[in-house]
């Protein structure tokens, strides 16, 4: 049955659910009978919202992220032009921009010496090379990189990929440190590391890489 107030688009990062006016519960109940009505065509799918500038709370997203589940959906985003919305989408771990943006000058700011400071997450398909030291607050995503000269901080999760130490007069003196360390691979100097296939850490500790016996190693970071 069309439905003028859900449109729904596909793209390179899946489908994107366009919601329209009206109220929350009911378009929320509108959508679970859309997505039962073509259950084929979603189940397995992968969903970002568009919501425009609606003030949704981290429980009304809620609400229609456990539609989407009953449906075996997953939701992965919402956009929206409303920062409360943006900042609720957030909170529960969703991405709130479905296109990766590059790094502005306004969001990479050079500091004194040879630092790079980056005050955003970094998402996937983002690649930072800097000569120098690259320290970011905020997250990198998986699929995100960083290429540093010199030394990396990550001042929140590292899930993607770093090389640290390109400088060859640094190499593998360099260090890397994260509020939680986890990268896809990690490169000091000409050494590599991999992360384990089963993350298995009991308790997630600031770390700092480096260096020593010609492997990296890990050891808790005292910030």
């Amino acid at each position: 049955m069309p439905n003028d107030r859900i449109k729904i688009k596909g793209t390179s990062n899946g489908l994107v659910i366009t919601l329209g006016a009206g109220a929350w519960p009911r378009l929320v109940e509108e959508l679970d009978a859309l997505l039962g009505e073509r259950a084929s065509f979603f189940k397995g799918g992968r969903v970002a919202l568009r919501v425009g500038a609606r003030l949704l709370s981290t429980a009304d997203i809620e609400a229609v992220g456990q539609v989407l589940s009953k449906h075996h959906v997953t939701l992965w985003a919402v956009e929206s032009e409303a920062e409360e919305t943006r900042t609720a989408a957030a909170e529960l771990g969703l991405e709130v921009e479905l296109e990766p943006r590059p790094i502005s000058p306004e969001q990479s700011r050079p500091t004194a010496g040879d630092t790079i400071l980056i005050r955003r997450t970094l998402r996937s398909g983002q690649v930072v090379e800097f000569p120098g030291n690259v320290v970011v607050i905020g997250d990198v995503n998986p699929g995100a990189e960083i290429r540093a000269g010199g030394n990396v901080v990550v001042w929140g999760r590292l899930r993607g990929a770093v090389h640290a130490g390109m400088n060859e007069e640094l190499g593998e003196m360099a260090v890397v440190c994260a509020l939680d360390m986890s990268p896809s691979h990690l490169r000091i100097g000409d050494y590599l590391a991999l992360s384990p296939a089963d993350d298995s850490r009991t308790q997630i500790v600031p770390e700092m890489a480096f260096v020593h016996d010609r492997q990296i190693v890990a050891e808790p970071w005292s910030v």
